[in-house]
């Protein structure tokens, strides 16, 4: 049995055998302008950046942060052509094709795995909060009322037995969460990184956000309209090798130190807070069936309206297991 590294190194150089793209050719530089949320599980742009992996593809990268609007304002910015490719939830991708807008999955982002805590459902330390059950008629913090988060929490909710309709739901920014709940405004609030660790002692988590789903889910992905894919074909393969590269670096534990450094010149928070927190995980290929969970539930809490396949939505050029 092939061990990971070596499965996603024969992936790449299959991959890279089929194109016209190598080390050895250096192949001229290309512009991308590139968008994405900007916190960890979004940070493989900014290592492939910092670690000369677009260099070495090729490509010079334009890496814009967009804060605001989330998946969808992504999906607007790749509609609009103000960028080639952008990084967004997987639900925010199907809705956007759902909306005839034809986005296509060219590279994974951040992977939910047992036992990743850098998204989850939190309580204050001193609560009674203990399990689902004790959320009936309370209220829940949730960074954004129509988002993925509200959505997996809901899931989690309804799975472990509370009464989902008893409970309300309220938006807050992330960094105000760990207060609210210390004050009692909020009885439990959905999270994530560096939030969570930076709350310290006043919080305790409930569950991970995704594990409701499954053991693996892959949660976000690299993505681009089809019409830039079919008239940049070597530009997207460029880009999906560079992503790869980052994504494998990015998952080896002794390169924690270092892509905490890189992502602290983007995002600014504490050093200390890196070297503590939850560190994210990057697929190195897609695997449909951790794919297709989210957009499952998503379906389920009518975040889409029709059922959408993971396999359809992928590139001819994106890696797959």
């Amino acid at each position: 049995m092939l061990t990971r590294s070596l499965a996603s190194a024969l992936l790449l150089a299959a991959f890279l055998a089929g194109g016209s793209d190598s080390r050895a050719q250096a192949p001229a530089p290309t512009v991308l302008r590139i968008g994405t949320p900007g916190n960890d599980g979004n940070a493989l742009a900014f290592y492939a950046q910092a670690l000369g992996f677009f260099k070495r593809y090729g490509i010079e990268p334009q890496t814009q942060l967009v804060r605001f609007g989330g998946g969808s304002g992504i999906a607007a910015a790749l509609q609009g052509k103000a960028l080639d490719v952008g990084e967004a939830d997987l639900v925010a991708i199907a809705t956007a094709r759902e909306h005839g807008v034809n986005l296509t999955l060219l590279a994974p982002s951040y992977m939910y795995r047992t036992g990743d805590l850098t998204s989850a459902i939190i309580a204050a330390r001193n609560s009674g909060i203990r399990s689902a059950k004790d959320l009936n008629g309370k209220v829940i913090g949730v960074a954004s009322l129509g988002g993925v988060g509200r959505m997996l929490t809901t899931k989690w909710l309804d799975k472990n037995g509370a009464d989902v309709n008893s409970v309300k739901f309220v938006e807050l920014p992330q960094v105000s969460m760990a207060a609210a709940l210390v004050r009692g405004t909020i009885d439990a609030a959905q999270s994530g990184e560096p939030n969570i660790t930076a709350a310290g002692d006043d919080v305790r988590i409930l569950a991970s956000t995704y594990a409701a789903l499954g053991r693996q889910v892959q949660a976000t992905a690299w993505c681009a309209t089809e019409d830039w894919v079919k008239s940049n074909p070597e530009s997207a393969k460029r880009f999906v090798a560079a992503i790869h590269e980052a994504a494998v670096w990015g998952d080896d534990a002794r390169n924690h130190e270092k892509s905490a450094e890189i992502l602290r010149q983007w995002v600014p928070f504490p050093e200390n807070l890196a070297q503590k927190m939850h560190r994210a995980y990057y697929g190195q290929a897609f695997e449909v069936s951790a794919l297709q969970p989210l957009l499952d539930a998503a379906l389920e809490y009518k975040s889409l309206q029709v059922h959408a396949s993971a396999r359809d939505m992928l590139s001819p050029y994106a890696l797959t297991r």
